[in-house]
């Protein structure tokens, strides 16, 4: 944390307004593009303002999602260790592994013709993916020659059977779902850790060997969902903080931390918008000034809200002044002192 950042605020200062000016000003130069990360093969990763906007918008699942997955320390040096770690994330589908299939509705029989090569870098056998297809209920696989799978299924019409094929092509043999990619990379300090396309933190904590204290994802409610709302706020200010440096902008952790605050302070993630922070504040003006001016009025009049004025946009609406800044002092004068205040002559 820098110096400045040390210093306290002043009473009375505008915090909200402060810190909504100091990240939306930078927010208008940022680049509409979706970046590959350097460095990592295969893995695309949201970047500039539309990462900005999926945060305050509090998406559900990012368009990109990405993990980091750091190995206990015991093995972080020692690549094989690592690696079978790896073997256990990625998500290997029936189809990945594969040259070309054959299909017989009629007689309810298809023939995977294996690629050895995919198998070799997945390291996989021809028994592991027949064990895996076989589990499927009314199904049935085995060798049909040196590198050719057989599978009969039973069913009662081409349409169920259709149905099944396409299941089974698109079957995880191996791996979490939703870990489309996985890399190994290394770090500066000789350490190994692995990176991904795709996140799916419920599962991969569970996973023998990983550092729990280390998980990393991009996606803020799966982070909320394991390890609760204060994990979710470090991350929203993380990824905020890490996605205006990436544009070459510097904006204070202050500023940052009071956005993550607001929409985790309930114990609960929620959006900046009106289906957020600004659509569940108390006053019905400073609703109806964000969005939705005639549905808030409507409502308020329906069920006879009453707005108290405190805050700052309602005051401002109805001209009078904010409870902010000098708007914070008021100056009380005895009775005997009115009187020797003489009033100037028209």
């Amino acid at each position: 944390m820098k110096q400045e950042d040390n210093v306290s605020v002043a009473p009375g200062e505008a915090v909200g307004v402060v810190a909504a000016q100091s990240i939306g000003e930078p927010g208008t130069q940022m680049v509409l593009r979706t970046f590959h990360t350097a460095g990592i093969t295969s893995v695309v990763t949201t970047k500039g303002l539309p990462r900005i906007i999926e945060i305050v918008d509090a998406r559900k699942r990012p368009k990109f999602p990405i993990m980091r997955i750091w190995p206990e320390k015991e093995i972080a040096k020692r690549y094989e260790k690592v690696r079978e770690i790896w073997r256990k994330v990625e998500e290997v589908k029936t189809s990945a592994v594969i040259s070309n299939f054959e299909e017989d509705l009629k007689a309810g029989t298809m023939l995977l013709h294996l690629d050895r090569e995919k198998m070799g870098l997945y390291e996989l056998s021809a028994k592991t993916i027949i064990s895996k297809i076989s589990k499927k209920e009314g199904t049935d696989a085995s060798m049909a020659g040196d590198d050719i799978i057989k599978v009969k299924y039973k069913a009662k019409s081409v349409e169920a059977t259709r149905k099944a094929f396409v299941e089974i092509l698109g079957m995880a043999i191996v791996g979490i779902k939703g870990i489309i990619k996985a890399n190994v990379q290394q770090a500066d300090d000789g350490s190994f850790y692995i990176t991904t396309s795709g996140s799916n933190m419920e599962e991969v904590i569970n996973v023998e060997g990983v550092d729990k204290d280390m998980l990393y994802s991009n996606d803020i409610f799966e982070v909320y969902r394991v390890y609760g709302i204060e994990a979710a706020r470090n991350i929203i200010a993380y990824e905020l903080t890490e996605v205006i440096k990436d544009e070459g902008f510097t904006v204070s952790q202050r500023h940052i931390a009071l956005v993550a605050d607001g929409m985790t302070f309930t114990g609960k993630i929620k959006s900046i918008g009106r289906h957020g922070v600004a659509g569940e504040k108390e006053s019905v003006f400073a609703r109806a000034a964000y969005e939705e001016t005639v549905k808030h009025f409507t409502n308020a009049s329906f069920f006879g809200e009453r707005d108290m004025l405190k805050g700052v946009a309602e005051n401002i609406i109805i001209g009078k002044q904010i409870g902010l800044g000098t708007g914070l002092v008021k100056l009380e004068v005895k009775k005997e002192d009115l009187k020797k205040i003489k009033p100037k002559n028209d």
